[in-house]
């Protein structure tokens, strides 16, 4: 390309910000983990125990000293002290399913038979919990917090190390000095729009309707789509500069092996794939991929210990 970047802003000068640095998992963070997974595990069964507070006791009205009460459901919440069943609430306590007992709801009494009592099973955070979630080599508390640092420790890494590496990546943008072909970023920008345009298209999306409910011409949704590339044609100068400084060229005879390559894992024909991209698109990503390797790895150096 005759566009390229001339003078790179040398970074490594750079203060990186504190907080880009931090990736430690907060002992926090495992708790509500843990607490969560305990409240998925609760749950409800029946019993016929006696019953105790916080059991959802199902009665059926036996006797009632008003009308209209005999045959009525009557659902009782022993400990919840609802108003004007307080009384029922207490006498309930003790009792099983099937027996009858006497109490009295706001200005009625009544004889009550338990038909159902259901329990709640509150799942407490401890290693019965741990040994409940049936997770390899985990059968206490300290394993989860061991299991959970291995399972996200790594992804928190890399996600400080790719936002150290994107705040680089716009100061160089900002700070280094490009050569710019005026004709050669339209034209890149026009062909990321036509490559845009008809893999929607083909996918059943067609641009010339826009979001707004207006119908416009191909050759105006191309021009708004090329002026949405622009943006990216400076970080493709960038991304270049970093591959092709490490000796990582994407030539013409790699592009199409790499679009076998990814044809046989789809179960796709490479002629077919080959039509919904080209070797600009394919190296932008190549090469935005590969820079991004690099970087993260000088990022490392400046995650919290």
């Amino acid at each position: 390309m005759k566009s390229r970047m001339i003078n790179c802003y040398d970074y490594k000068e750079l203060k990186v910000p504190e907080e880009l640095g931090r990736w430690h998992i907060p002992d926090s963070e495992i708790e509500a983990e843990l607490e969560a997974l305990a409240r998925d595990h609760s749950g409800e069964e029946e019993t016929e125990r006696e019953i105790e507070r916080g059991d959802c006791v199902r009665c059926i009205c036996i006797k009632a000293s008003k009308e209209n009460w005999e045959g009525r459901t009557v659902l009782l919440y022993p400990g919840r002290r609802l108003p004007g069943a307080e009384g029922a609430e207490e006498a309930v306590l003790g009792k099983k399913k099937g027996e009858e007992f006497d109490c009295s709801i706001k200005d009625v009494s009544l004889t009550l038979r338990i038909e159902r009592a259901v329990r709640i099973q509150v799942m407490q955070v401890n290693d019965a919990l741990a040994v409940k979630l049936g997770i390899p080599n985990v059968s206490t508390v300290e394993d989860y917090y061991g299991f959970y640092h291995e399972q996200h420790d790594k992804e928190r890494k890399d996600k400080a190390c790719i936002g150290i590496a994107r705040y680089w990546l716009e100061e160089i943008s900002k700070r280094s000095e490009f050569d710019i072909d005026e004709a050669e970023k339209q034209s890149w920008c026009y062909n990321g729009a036509r490559m845009m345009y008809d893999s929607l298209l083909a996918a059943g999306y067609d641009m010339k309707k826009t979001q707004e409910g207006e119908v416009i011409t191909e050759e105006e949704a191309l021009r708004r789509a090329a002026e949405e590339q622009e943006r990216y044609f400076i970080p493709y100068l960038i991304y270049s500069y970093f591959s092709e400084k490490d000796g990582f060229v994407l030539t013409e005879e790699g592009f199409v092996k790499e679009v076998e390559k990814i044809a046989a894992e789809r179960g796709e024909k490479a002629e077919d794939l080959m039509k919904q991209t080209d070797i600009t698109m394919f190296r932008q990503t190549k090469y935005q991929e590969h820079t991004f390797h690099l970087l993260m790895a000088e990022a490392e150096k400046y995650l919290e210990v």
